[in-house]
């Protein structure tokens, strides 16, 4: 186990066929992934990274084979993933592929009370051993891959065996090995869950204080960026920034008409065409009529039901002794939601508190421990 180990990429039939040998002789697989979320419109899963025994795999998402023997295989029923959500999201996502079951060792570090949860500092105070991060904002669809990627990408996967040995054991000595047990299992539920669609996407953060003609404005410019990203396959930050896009429409709301004299300076690639572009989008937004603005952002109406502020001052305190006495994080055993839930009646048994905080089982145990001990049972 050492950094920059060998390792065979698997961008061809005959090394897709290797891999898939030596697949059928292992329980469990370590597993990472690389994608591409700054390059592209697209996010697209460019690598996976597999571990298995002494051999190192890195699978080349984008060479056209079909990798899907490797998801029914074996070794892939059971996984080690650092951080296991977004991997999750783009393995269901690209291959419809959820393992029978996860151990991630950023969960794991967290509930034995590890302060820092970076795979490189965990590496580093396990094995001593220093993993670069300078190829975290790379390029992923490169192709070839540059060596030095290529390293940089196996290394993420080469100590999740041993890391995972260690901190099992160590969660089996404070008998918290099925809180992550629970919450691995949790885990593969909502990451096939696709994020729900947002009705009216062009409502940015910081959009909310806008006046309704600020908003008319800013729903134009939205999908013009999104269409201006979209043709040039760039993420559609990198076309206009959120708060460029808000600083713009603030400064051009108050005028009568569009004239570009009123504008803020614009990128360097605003040119030609696509500055016509930009310029007929902000005429055609002050063209529409006041009644076809959109509607400004209206607060929602109080919860019907408050929390008691006695009782969830209490409930926060002796959450926060227990975490201390146990050296956890708080929020493991209640977030600030779930705290409010809590606290806030009806219901009035604390069973359907629980269930109306959505606690896990392992946090309800905590909990009973908790309010026996400061006799509110």
């Amino acid at each position: 186990m050492t950094l920059n180990p060998k390792y065979t990429l698997v961008h061809d039939d005959s090394s897709l066929k290797q891999l898939l040998y030596h697949l059928q002789f292992y329980d469990i697989a370590a597993v990472d992934t690389e994608a591409d979320p700054m390059y592209h419109y697209e996010i697209k899963l460019c690598l996976i990274q597999i571990t298995i025994g002494e051999t190192h795999w890195l699978v080349d998402t984008l060479a056209g084979l079909d990798l899907s023997p490797i998801f029914t295989s074996k070794a892939m029923k059971h996984i080690i993933l650092h951080g296991a959500d977004y991997d999750l999201r783009l393995l269901w996502k690209n291959f419809k592929y959820s393992p029978v079951s996860v151990f991630d060792t950023m969960l794991a570090a967290k509930f034995l009370g590890e302060k820092k949860l970076g795979l490189a500092d965990l590496v580093y105070k396990y094995f001593q051993e220093v993993l670069e991060k300078d190829k975290q904002k790379s390029d992923w669809t490169l192709r070839p891959l540059p060596a030095e990627m290529c390293r940089y990408a196996m290394n993420d996967t080469v100590f999740l065996h041993e890391l995972c040995a260690l901190l099992g054991e160590q969660l089996l000595q404070k008998n918290r090995f099925h809180w992550l047990k629970e919450m691995g299992a949790y885990l593969l539920q909502v990451t096939q869950i696709p994020s729900p669609e947002k009705k009216e996407p062009w409502r940015i953060i910081g959009s909310h204080r806008l006046s309704a003609k600020s908003l008319n404005l800013l729903k134009h410019l939205w999908y013009w960026r999104e269409k201006e990203a979209k043709k040039l396959d760039r993420p559609s930050y990198k076309v206009l920034a959120p708060g460029f896009m808000l600083n713009l429409v603030k400064r051009i709301t108050p005028h009568q008409d569009f004239d570009p004299s009123i504008l803020p300076k614009l990128p360097k690639n605003f040119t030609g065409k696509r500055l016509e572009s930009f310029y007929n989008t902000l005429r055609t937004a002050f063209s529409v009529k006041k009644e076809s603005y959109p509607s400004p952002y209206k607060h929602p109406p109080p919860p019907e039901l408050l929390p008691e502020v006695k009782l969830l001052d209490q409930l926060k305190t002796i959450r926060n002794q227990k975490a201390e006495s146990l050296q956890i994080d708080p929020s493991i055993i209640a977030n600030r939601p779930q705290l409010i839930a809590l606290a806030t009646r009806p219901p009035f048994s604390w069973e359907e508190r629980f269930s109306q905080a959505h606690l896990m089982n392992f946090q309800i145990d905590l909990w009973q421990k908790i309010l026996n001990e400061n006799e509110l049972l």
